[in-house]
């Protein structure tokens, strides 16, 4: 099954191209980051940072099964995103101290 109009040329300029891909960072690891920052963003503001609460225990979840999949630059990112999730968790059981100190402090006076 040849094609009698093509004409084969053996080695006639060709060269050898070596390329390099990148590997893929892992959808979960990114997703993960993402979260981990709208959360940390977020948790700093009175109401919208109830959003906190879903968005950094989610993204945590992610970026933990995202560092047990991945291999190569994947761990780097799921590391960052285990990272920022937690800082906005932190921000959040933040929020609920400075809340329930503030109603102690509130009632005995």
């Amino acid at each position: 099954m040849t094609d009698p109009n093509i004409t084969a040329v053996p080695d006639a300029g060709a060269t050898n191209v070596h390329v390099h891909v990148a590997p893929q960072d892992s959808a979960m690891a990114v997703a993960s980051l993402i979260l981990g920052i709208f959360a940390i963003c977020t948790v700093w503001i009175p109401v919208v940072g109830l959003i906190a609460w879903i968005l950094a225990p989610v993204g945590l979840i992610l970026g933990i099964l995202a560092l047990n999949r991945s291999t190569g630059s994947g761990k780097g990112v799921a590391i960052a995103g285990i990272v920022c999730s937690t800082i906005g968790l932190l921000g959040c059981i933040g929020w609920v101290v400075l809340i329930g100190m503030a109603a102690s402090v509130g009632v005995g006076a």
